[in-house]
């Protein structure tokens, strides 16, 4: 098997999500991908971010989702000994990938220019909040400040509420997503003219581009989006969150053949011969009385069996899931996005961790390694750079390596 990322030797300075992300996309088409750490803590999304019973020895959940399929290297890039090993492996890199705040990196000695003059073919991809260069350059970011800082806040939430961030990590997630494909396209480019190239990877950008309906919205039309709620940005009142007799249901339905398939499957077809009802133009200026009606008629049934029957109609429609009720989706199983990935050291069963957000009809995305432990790896890839164990043994010593191989 020939994966698209075959040889291609990853060196990924990037804690947190968005980092992250964008290097296991790589580390599942195959790409040799070395994580550094801080030798003290590690990745912060380790022990310090987000509750996990597993935070307590350094492998909380939401680092072990993100850092499969890659192995650590715990090193103290501010010790000139760790920079020179980091210069070390870039050498014999391919693409480097950092998420430090515009200019801790040129204080580590370890910026584009300092790196490239030692392997002008790398592909070196800078990931900040703001850009590397600009106003807010220095500025640091986390996904929340960016919902509210790129607009993506003011139209999320109700008009009784007000805006409100969402309760996952679409700026982080989403720039991971962006970072990969630009890092994807500069190899590529390499391939073509021998050259490595600075990408310059930033959240406001991203946030704006996922936005790009709603941004035009505004740049084009002069219109600003406002808060929707779980209606839809066509704000017909058959695209809307619906009660059930026992939970929410979610229609996305926009079409004069949507709303016919509603009324005819709740039993009120009769209801379109109706002038409050029968078109589009006529449903919108009648939002609250639409509203109302299905309400009535979803009561008589389920969430699940009214998101079958519509579905089955054409109808975009979907019950409102949880999270383990959405994980619990046949179709999931059938795409594997839930990929079994080895156990790492400490736990005792393999687990289900995403993968790539689709599949192939070969060479595809694969788990390679289960998450590593801080420092899991040093000694193997220290060696590798031709490091005798008395020389490793003495940067353990004075703490520029750490981990259970040093």
């Amino acid at each position: 098997m020939t994966q698209a990322f075959d040889g291609i030797r990853v060196i990924d300075f990037t804690q947190v999500l968005s980092g992250p992300f964008l290097t296991l996309q790589l580390a599942l088409l195959g790409a040799e991908v070395i994580k550094v750490e801080p030798p003290v803590g590690g990745d912060q999304m380790r022990d310090r971010m987000l509750p996990s019973p597993h935070a307590s020895h350094g492998m909380a959940s939401p680092f072990l989702a993100l850092n499969h399929s890659k192995q650590s290297l715990a090193l103290d890039l501010k010790d000139p000994r760790g920079r020179q090993v980091a210069l070390d492996l870039i050498k014999g890199a391919d693409v480097v990938v950092h998420n430090f705040r515009a200019g801790v990196i040129d204080r580590l000695d370890l910026g584009w220019e300092a790196v490239r003059a030692v392997n002008p073919k790398l592909v070196y991809c800078a990931l900040t909040g703001y850009g590397s260069t600009g106003p807010k350059a220095a500025e640091a970011a986390y996904d929340g400040a960016v919902q509210a800082a790129s607009g993506m806040m003011a139209s999320n939430g109700h008009a009784d509420t007000g805006p409100t961030r969402t309760g996952y990590f679409p700026v982080d997630l989403f720039t991971g997503a962006c970072g990969a494909f630009a890092v994807a396209a500069a190899l590529f480019r390499r391939e073509r003219t021998g050259e490595g190239q600075y990408v310059d990877l930033s959240m406001l950008d991203s946030a704006l581009a996922i936005q790009a309906p709603s941004v035009c919205q505004y740049t084009v039309d002069g219109m600003v989006p406002s808060l929707i709620g779980n209606s839809s940005a066509t704000h017909l009142p058959t695209a809307d969150c619906f009660p059930t007799a026992d939970g929410l249901v979610l229609m996305s339905a926009t079409m004069q053949h949507h709303a016919e398939a509603i009324f005819d499957e709740a039993g009120i077809g009769q209801l379109l011969s109706d002038p409050r009802f029968a078109d589009t133009a006529s449903r919108r200026a009648n939002a609250a009385d639409v509203r109302a009606t299905i309400i009535e008629a979803f009561a008589a049934d389920t969430a699940a069996n009214w998101a079958a029957r519509l579905g089955r109609r054409g109808v975009p429609i979907a019950k409102v899931n949880s999270i383990a009720e959405a994980v619990a989706e046949p179709q999931l199983a059938h795409r594997n996005i839930l990929m079994e990935v080895p156990a790492p050291i400490g736990f005792q069963s393999p687990m289900r961790l995403t993968g790539a957000p689709f599949t192939t009809d070969a060479d595809g995305p694969t788990a390679s390694c289960a998450p590593p432990v801080l420092g899991q790896d040093g000694g193997e890839i220290l060696r590798g750079l031709g490091l005798d164990d008395d020389t490793i043994g003495a940067l353990r010593d004075s703490g520029v390596v750490a981990g259970p191989t040093c």
